[in-house]
């Protein structure tokens, strides 16, 4: 194709002059030129792009015709420019110079727009760039090593320029240019384009020796690990966008087999004395929204569940023993709250908390007719650690023998889910997952356990706590009162773009479950926030005036939110059929009627 061979002339005329002494050294002149020229390129391969995109882009160019016509000789095919053209921004990528391999890879991400727009040899173009991926972190991980090339016409390629040069740094370069496509493609929502880059990432991933990254990280302890680094951030950047399409991604499965080096090589080699809490506030957040993307695409066996829970308990200890009642300095304050800051834990906490719970749940939830779920053989051993974990996290936060004191066992309880869930209130996404996650308590609603196996896998004491502390009747009615009963509030989360279906699936589970168990949602325990009265009959008459007082502004909010949501799904107003939605609050409003 013309257009491929007139790119392909462009970047050779301009830049080829450069670097044809391939040294990755300039001088500040020789910088400076290359700035420009690179400049100048990006904005023409623009120009082009947008041709494409307008519909005006031909097999033809009136300014430049001859050349390309003379440029055809050396240049026959498009699969034979892709190569060339990536070549020579690759070597860039190499360059001492910090703007110039800035300037590169936005280069390499516009010819990579380039391309899609042109609506052909996508496929070539990321197995090109993959091929380099590949090449370039064997040469850094063995430079001894000569992997096969697999492609014929990379063979006639100047490779060694590139190679000889290549470092963590340039290595890094690639994977952020691998990211910044990536970004792009997904605006283009085009699955064909999406699935052929999931496919090509994917075996490159697959046929890296990641396991020889910690050999090197071991022997080579005084060397600069800067750069290493900054590959570690690049690709776990990279790990985290892929791991956040909905669409199928053959990678998912490589960057799963991987994970357990990124920790290794992020928190450092497991016979090193580290204080993991010191590490970067912003590693540690992309780990855990990686883990969390992990674990919601992929269908993890138990005994990968029970490494994970180890996992966090090593890297994330901190996290998991600070009280999730402490307050905030200004909780309004967004800097303070965010995964850049260095002073407050409450954003990492949110995720770690989650993912523990999530994990530990999965593992409660093993049962004798859910064999097939349990890889290992033991179910029984999997479900204690599962119900283990979720007690020797409740210690930390609540008293010592609360068991022997009803009264301090009730508010321990009551006050422990109360700052569990004003922990995720300044947070729509997470909350909302940690709510839904808490309705799945198997030992609590759907899946009652037997007297066999309390006495086998789980203590009586054990399984009473965590009942009382993660009821879900108990937890709607609290998440309820701190939107301060506000049915306007709960319709902006129905109607919000990104947690409105989550914010359903939540009052769906949550409005069966109180139809069901509809005696609880009645004597919800809620004690007012007043002195304690030192006379039974007092305090009892207290404690009913607070249940009467909680359900009836819980169903003053559930009715006028049906009365809003119905309103706006007559004026075709509401985003989507909340039909399902309307015939629960129907049921529940039967209920309350009865009760009258």
């Amino acid at each position: 194709m013309l257009q491929y061979s007139r790119l392909c002339q462009l970047i050779h005329d301009s830049l080829h002059p450069l670097t044809v002494k391939s040294s990755v050294l300039m001088t500040n002149e020789e910088e400076k030129l290359l700035l420009i020229t690179l400049s100048q390129v990006l904005n023409k391969i623009k120009v082009w792009t947008a041709e494409f995109d307008s519909g005006s882009g031909s097999d033809s160019d009136s300014d430049n015709g001859d050349h390309v016509m003379d440029d055809l000789k050396y240049h026959s095919s498009a699969s034979c420019c892709i190569p060339k053209i990536t070549n020579e921004l690759v070597f860039l990528l190499c360059l001492e110079s910090q703007y110039g391999q800035h300037l590169a890879a936005n280069v390499l991400v516009s010819v990579s727009e380039f391309v899609v727009a042109s609506g052909s040899c996508w496929e070539e173009f990321m197995q090109s760039l993959c091929f380099y991926f590949e090449r370039m972190i064997y040469k850094v991980i063995s430079p001894s090593s000569d992997p096969p090339i697999r492609a014929k016409h990379l063979e006639l390629l100047d490779l060694q320029r590139v190679l000889d040069n290549a470092r963590w740094q340039s290595v890094g370069a690639i994977v952020l240019v691998l990211r910044n496509i990536l970004k792009q493609l997904k605006q283009e929502d085009d699955a064909k384009i999406l699935e052929i880059y999931f496919q090509v990432l994917g075996s490159c991933l697959e046929v890296i020796p990641w396991d020889a990254c910690n050999i090197i990280l071991a022997d080579d302890i005084n060397a600069p690990r800067s750069s290493w680094f900054e590959f570690c951030g690049n690709l776990l950047q990279l790990f985290c966008s892929l791991a956040d399409c909905e669409e199928k991604n053959p990678a998912v499965r490589a960057i799963f087999n991987v994970f357990p080096n990124i920790l290794t090589w992020c928190f450092g080699m497991p016979a090193e004395n580290h204080n993991y809490s010191c590490q970067s506030q912003y590693t540690r957040h992309k780990i855990l929204v990686l883990m969390i993307r992990l674990s919601s695409l992929i269908n993890l066996n138990c005994a990968t569940v029970v490494s994970w829970l180890h996992l966090i308990e090593k890297y994330f200890h901190d996290l998991l023993s600070e009280s999730v009642s402490e307050p905030e300095a200004d909780q309004y304050d967004c800097l303070r709250d965010s995964p850049f800051s260095g002073t407050s834990h409450r954003h990492l906490q949110r995720r770690v908390i989650f993912l523990y719970v999530k994990c530990a749940f999965s593992l409660t939830g093993l049962k004798e007719h859910c064999k097939k779920q349990c890889s290992c053989g033991n179910m029984k051993s999997c479900s204690k650690r599962g119900f283990t974990a979720l007690y020797e996290w409740l210690k930390k936060h609540l008293p010592a023998n609360i068991h022997h004191n009803r009264e301090l066992y009730d508010d321990c309880c009551k006050r422990f889910t109360k700052s569990f869930i004003q922990l995720y209130m300044h947070e729509d996404d997470m909350l909302f997952q940690i709510l839904l996650q808490l309705t799945y308590a198997p030992y609590e609603y759907a899946q009652p356990i037997t007297e066999d196996w309390i006495s086998e896998v789980v203590e009586k004491d054990i399984l009473f706590l965590l009942s009382d502390i993660f009821d879900p009747v108990r937890l709607f009615h609290l998440f309820l009162s701190e939107l301060h009963y506000d049915h306007q509030v709960l319709l902006d989360y129905l109607i919000s773009k990104d947690i409105g279906a989550s914010c359903a699936e939540y009052l769906l589970r949550c409005l069966r479950i109180i139809c069901d168990k509809w005696n609880s949602f009645l004597e919800f325990p809620f004690r007012a926030e007043v002195e304690r009265q030192p006379f039974p009959k007092r305090r009892k008459f207290e404690d009913e005036k607070a249940c009467e007082h909680a359900f009836n502004k819980a169903r003053e909010c559930l009715l006028l939110l049906k009365k809003s949501v119905e309103s706006l799904h007559q004026k075709d107003l509401f985003p989507y059929n909340p039909q399902v939605l309307l015939r629960r609050l129907t049921r529940f409003q039967e209920l309350c009627l009865k009760r009258v």
